[in-house]
């Protein structure tokens, strides 16, 4: 029987080298060739081609050396059996040197790793194709390793891809319905205000619209983070002290805000730092995040210069306008977007006042 070991990583590697040739003086001198390398090289003969492919069929095997020129079965026959029986194995023929010529065209027309001819003077005659062949099939066997592990992991990095696609076409689902639901809460709002605006402030105020869809849509969509990321952002957005414009944000609850209602407080956050920044342009912005009960609730103070001059905006109907969707949108993520938390809501109160004192 034919031997084989398991590699480190648990597979079997097999080593057996068969040796069919019909004539049995031959196979005797084959056998004394080996004798000294037996412990490394494992070999089994056989005079017969049926009973060597039977012994194929049944066993893996590293190497088969074949004699071509046999009566009842040619070693091309064998080989070409072979290659349907055992395609891993490698293929050495051996031939008289003096049939070389006619050896050729079969040598050029079957898969043989190596021809080598007889007579065999010495042992490394025979020996040295023997090692160069397992060397060969060695390196086969690990080309197949290799190309099974790239198709495992392709077969992984499809599953994931799978995942991750039908994650995203939930995320793509989820996008479309908090559209219709924000751009219903801005429609909403603004129909009855749009009827009484010109070209040119209905134009302003549809772009505002869309900005703060758009940073609603970010707040929702992008990957979950925590308190600091949101306040570096905001303060990022909207604090340039060197032009008057400051945003402060103060966590007062004395605790980390939970992430179930993060995204809803942050943008409530940028809604009240947005409306600063288009209003005024100049501005000291106060947001204090505090505890009532089991509430979460949202001041922000706002300090500006009195009088038109502090206004980027000049139309007073678009200035009320812009403070009123912002408040109305502001409201209506308070009260329906926390709808669902557990022992959680969040509230959101916008106080503005000038620097005389008087609230607005």
């Amino acid at each position: 029987m034919g031997k084989s070991f398991r590699s480190p990583e648990g597979r079997q590697v097999v080593n057996t080298v068969v040796i069919l040739d019909h004539d049995s003086k031959n196979i005797e001198g084959y056998r004394r060739m080996l004798e000294a390398s037996k412990l490394q090289i494992d070999c089994e003969f056989f005079q017969y081609p049926e009973k060597a492919l039977d012994y194929l069929r049944n066993h893996p095997a590293a190497v088969l050396i074949s004699e071509l020129d046999m009566p009842v079965m040619s070693g091309k026959e064998v080989f070409d059996m072979v290659e349907m029986l055992s395609p891993s194995t490698v293929r050495i023929a051996m031939t008289q040197i003096d049939s070389v010529a006619e050896t050729l065209e079969i040598f050029n027309r079957v898969r043989i790793f190596k021809l080598i001819l007889k007579p065999f003077y010495l042992p490394e005659d025979l020996v040295n194709p023997i090692q160069q062949a397992l060397k060969y099939h060695k390196e086969l066997e690990e080309e197949e390793l290799r190309f099974r592990k790239m198709n495992q992991e392709l077969a992984r990095l499809e599953d994931v891809c799978q995942r991750l696609s039908e994650k995203l076409e939930e995320k793509r689902r989820r996008r479309r319905g908090i559209a219709q639901a924000a751009s219903g809460i801005i429609r909403g709002n603004l129909n009855s205000e749009m009827n009484g605006l010109d070209a040119s402030q209905a134009g302003f105020a549809s772009s505002v619209c869309e900005e703060l869809l758009q940073e609603f849509m970010r707040y929702y969509m992008f990957e979950e983070h925590d308190w600091q990321f949101h306040k570096k952002y905001l303060q990022i957005r909207f604090s340039y002290p060197e032009d008057g414009c400051i945003l402060q944000i103060k966590n007062k609850t004395g605790d980390e805000v939970p992430r179930v209602i993060l995204q809803r407080m942050a943008y409530g956050m940028f809604l009240g730092g947005y409306l600063c920044q288009q209003l005024f342009y100049s501005y000291r912005t106060v947001i204090l995040i505090e505890k009532e009960g089991a509430e979460y609730v949202m001041r922000m103070f706002c300090q500006h210069s009195p009088g038109e001059k502090g206004y980027k905006v000049a139309d007073v109907k678009i200035r009320n306008l812009i403070i009123s969707f912002t408040k109305e949108i502001a409201k209506s993520l308070s009260f329906r977007m926390a709808s669902g938390v557990k022992e959680q809501q969040f509230a959101v109160r916008l106080y503005f006042r000038k620097e005389d004192g008087c609230n607005e």
